[in-house]
């Protein structure tokens, strides 16, 4: 597995520099990477203040991993510098999205946010970081459509716009593919919830994780349900294309109680997902991802933001799922805030979605979606996605440790990823095959599983 993993990431880089070098501009923009910026396309230097530290490679070390705890946290030592509470929100508001505030001021007995010292541990292996500097240039984005991204996990280090900054969210590096068992939680105003387990195995084709590749094709998922005990048994197969308005997302579900195989009519845009208490659309999943031509994307600039980042105390394995979920928001003590330069994007929509408009803020350092604010066409604010990141540091991977999408007016929320209480470790790098993600395999695959 070790050496399949090599392979796929010395794949990574395999465009050469001749053909980037035909664009204008590829050379001095890739020289920004070792200079000014860092190699995926974030500013190296901190702010005026130094409460943003320079960016200096990341987490530098890689602290064992205990199988009871999990990963263990680099920055334990950390106190906070100041607690954010109703009372002082105003003090703090230059630092606060509106949805942070709007949590403040509606639940301001128990929702706080701990602001800790930053700390830039987003970090990636270097055939990684070579497949960015070697493809810079190239892609391009026509309208809606994205072309020639290669292999690169940040095909847009330098963004024009706003749909760049989406796609690179869309194809960042998540481990070139994983094998992983998390959880997600509706949880209603009064704090009830129940436990949806899923297990899923990805492989990024894009990124050249897949042993037999399909053109076109970003990745490769199959997952199964282990609860709750109606969807035991239950297993989805998704095909996902790097370009979905040329090549549609196929899904397939395997349902236990009829013994059938189903494709999807459409599992896109703002269909809800099952089991989420109607709190998360298809295009939610991992923060966004699919077409984007529902919306006008407007790339408004950066701001300095307080964020949910290096979230190792939420991931304790210790914890049981009800020592994390309280009623309206996660225990506000194991949430760590830091404050980073984000990319701030607004989405208007332009044709039918039950989102109106919806304003995303991209962590510059990983390219991830940390925040989402929703609003309705009266421009009233009603939902809310605070998503909290950590570095997987033995792989080199930054990603979700928790995503929270809340509805404000209800006070019912979703959470998803706590892997508290599974299976672990997750398996990472190991290239993937066609085979097992065909959709004539998951009744075999779904029986399977459901006893496990």
């Amino acid at each position: 597995m070790r050496k399949l993993s090599v392979i796929a990431l010395a794949s990574l880089v395999g465009v050469g520099t001749m053909r980037a070098s035909t664009f204008p501009g590829t050379t001095e923009q890739a020289a920004r990477l070792d200079v000014d910026l860092t190699p995926v396309g974030a500013e190296r230097a901190g702010n005026a203040d130094g409460s943003i530290p320079a960016w200096t490679g990341g987490l530098p070390e890689t602290p064992p991993i205990d199988p009871k705890i999990g990963y263990i946290d680099p920055f334990a030592d950390d106190t906070p510098i100041f607690t954010i509470t109703a009372a002082n929100a105003a003090q703090y508001a230059s630092l606060l999205s509106a949805g942070h505030q709007a949590l403040l001021k509606r639940d301001p007995k128990t929702f706080r946010m701990h602001v800790y010292p930053t700390r830039r541990s987003a970090a990636y292996p270097p055939a990684v970081l070579a497949a960015v500097k070697a493809q810079i240039g190239i892609p391009k984005t026509e309208g809606y459509h994205v072309r020639d991204v290669g292999k690169s996990p940040v095909p847009f280090p330098i963004p024009n716009n706003g749909v760049q900054v989406m796609w690179n969210h869309v194809f960042r590096w998540r481990g070139g593919s994983v094998e992983r068992q998390y959880i997600w939680a509706p949880v209603d105003g009064a704090g009830k919830f129940y436990v949806v387990k899923y297990h899923i195995n990805i492989a990024f084709d894009q990124h050249g994780y897949m042993i037999d590749s399909r053109p076109g094709r970003l990745y490769n998922a199959t997952g199964y349900f282990l609860s709750p005990p109606i969807a035991i048994g239950s297993r989805a197969a998704t095909w996902e294309p790097i370009d979905p308005l040329s090549d549609a997302r196929v899904r397939w579900v395997f349902v236990p109680q009829t013994i059938e195989t189903r494709r999807l009519p459409s599992y896109e845009y703002d269909t809800v997902e099952a089991l989420t208490g109607g709190l998360r659309t298809a295009d939610q999943n991992d923060g966004w991802q699919g077409a984007p031509d529902c919306y006008d994307w407007k790339l408004i600039g950066k701001r300095e933001l307080l964020i949910g980042y290096n979230g190792y105390k939420l991931a304790d394995r210790t914890l049981r799922y009800g020592d994390i979920i309280r009623a309206r928001n996660l225990d506000p003590d194991l949430l760590r805030y830091e404050r980073h330069r984000v990319w701030v994007v607004e989405a208007t929509r332009v044709k039918t979605h039950k989102y109106y408009r919806r304003i995303f803020y991209v962590d510059e350092d990983t390219w991830q979606v940390a925040q989402e604010e929703i609003y309705n066409e009266a421009g009233q604010l009603v939902r809310f996605g605070d998503h909290h990141m950590i570095q997987f540091y033995d792989v080199m991977v930054p990603w979700y440790a928790a995503q929270i999408n809340h509805d404000l007016a209800s006070g019912a929320y979703l959470v998803t990823y706590l892997n508290n209480m599974e299976a672990f470790p997750m398996h990472w790098g190991v290239m993937g095959r066609i085979n097992d993600f065909l959709p004539s395999r998951l009744r075999s695959l779904g029986l399977d599983s459901g006893g496990k």
